[in-house]
C-alpha cells in the first residue's frame, strides 16, 4: 500500500527497504511543502488585506471617526482576526502531526515485520547506551562526593602553605671573616 502512495516510475521494482526509505523521504518533502505553502498563504492573505480596495483595513480607515476619544475598534478586530488565524493554524498543525505520527507508526510496524533482527540490535544498542550513561553518572557522583569530602576536610579559611625561599651564602671579603646570609623573598632581609 505504501508503494502506491509514493511517487515512482511505473513498472519500477523496489525492495521493501527502498519503499520504506522513499516513504520517509516523501513524508519529509510533504512536510516541507506544507510549511512553504502555509507561509505563502499567510503572506498572500496579508497582501490582499493591505492592498485590496475592499479590504477591511481600508474600509475601517475610511469609515473611522477621527474625533477625540473615539475607540479604536479596528485594533480589536485585527487582534480577533489574528486569534482566529492562529487557531486555524494550530488545528492544521495538529492534523498534520497526527497524520505524520500515524505514518511513522506504520513505517515502524512494517520495519518490525521486515527486520526483527535489526530491532534486536537497536534495542541492544539503546540498552548499552543507557548502561554507559549510568556508569558515567555514577563516576561523576563519586568525583563530586570526593570533592565534597575534600572541601569538608580542608577549612576554607586556612592560611596558604608556607613557601620556601632559596638561601644564598656569599663569602665576605677575606680580611673581615664575615659571612653574609641573604634570604630571598617578598621582603628581602640581609643578615650578617
Amino acid at each position: 500500500s505504501l508503494k502506491t502512495l509514493i511517487p515512482h516510475t511505473d513498472g519500477e521494482k523496489l525492495s521493501k527497504a527502498a519503499i520504506l526509505q522513499q516513504t520517509a523521504e516523501y513524508i519529509f518533502s510533504l512536510e516541507q511543502e506544507k510549511t512553504r505553502l502555509l507561509q505563502q498563504n499567510t503572506q498572500l492573505k496579508r497582501f490582499i488585506q493591505e492592498f485590496s480596495g475592499s479590504s477591511p483595513k481600508r474600509r475601517r480607515a475610511e469609515d473611522k471617526d477621527e474625533g477625540i476619544g473615539s475607540p479604536d475598534i479596528w485594533e480589536d478586530e485585527k487582534a480577533e482576526d489574528l486569534r482566529r488565524e492562529m487557531i486555524e493554524l494550530r488545528q492544521q498543525l495538529d492534523k498534520e502531526r497526527s497524520v505524520r505520527m500515524m505514518l511513522e507508526e506504520q513505517v515502524r510496524s512494517l520495519e518490525a515485520h521486515m527486520y526483527p533482527e535489526k530491532l534486536k540490535v537497536i534495542a541492544q544498542q539503546v540498552q548499552l547506551q543507557q548502561q554507559q550513561e549510568q556508569v558515567r553518572l555514577l563516576h561523576q557522583e563519586k568525583l563530586e562526593r570526593e570533592q565534597q569530602i575534600r572541601t569538608q576536610l580542608l577549612p576554607s579559611h586556612a592560611p596558604p602553605a608556607p613557601t620556601h625561599h632559596p638561601t644564598v651564602i656569599v663569602p665576605a671579603p677575606p680580611p673581615s671573616h664575615h659571612v653574609t646570609v641573604v634570604t630571598m623573598g617578598p621582603s628581602s632581609v640581609i643578615n650578617t
